[in-house]
C-alpha cells in the first residue's frame, strides 16, 4: 500500500497541472495549425507548429512508456524523485511550446489577433512552484 505524504501530494498536484496545461497547448497548437493553413503565406509557420506538436506527442509517449516500464519500487523517495523528474521534463516541454507559440505570434499578425480573441486559461500561479 502506498503511503501518502505531503511531498507525494505536491508531486501529484504538479503532475495534474502540467498535464492539463500540455493538453491545453496541444489543443491550441491543433487549432492554430488549422488557422494558419487557411492562408498561403503562413504555411511555413503552420509547418513549424506541426513539427512542434509531433515532438510534443512523441515526448509524451516516450515519458509514458518509461514510466510504465520502470519496476515498482518500495523506496518511496526514489519513486517520488522519478515522478518529479518526469514533471520537470513535462514542464520543459510546456516552456518549449510556449516559446514557439510566441515566435509564431510574432511572425503572423493574423494568428496573433486570433489568439488574443481566445479565452485564456493559463494557471501561471499553479506553475510557479515547479521552477
Amino acid at each position: 500500500m502506498r503511503t501518502v505524504t505531503f511531498e507525494s501530494l505536491q508531486a501529484d498536484q504538479a503532475w495534474m497541472v502540467v498535464s492539463d496545461q500540455l493538453n491545453q497547448r496541444n489543443t491550441l497548437l491543433s487549432r492554430s495549425i488549422s488557422k494558419l493553413e487557411q492562408q498561403q503565406q503562413t504555411l511555413p509557420i503552420a509547418s513549424r507548429l506541426m513539427t512542434l506538436r509531433y515532438h510534443l506527442r512523441q515526448s509524451l509517449r516516450r515519458l509514458t512508456t518509461e514510466s510504465r516500464q520502470l519496476p515498482a519500487t518500495t523506496d518511496q523517495a526514489a519513486a517520488l524523485n522519478r515522478q518529479w523528474c518526469h514533471i520537470h521534463e513535462l514542464y520543459f516541454l510546456l516552456r518549449q511550446v510556449d516559446a514557439e507559440l510566441l515566435n509564431a505570434r510574432d511572425a503572423s499578425e493574423s494568428l496573433n489577433q486570433w489568439l488574443e480573441s481566445l479565452e485564456s486559461r493559463v494557471y501561471k500561479s499553479a506553475l510557479v512552484h515547479l521552477n
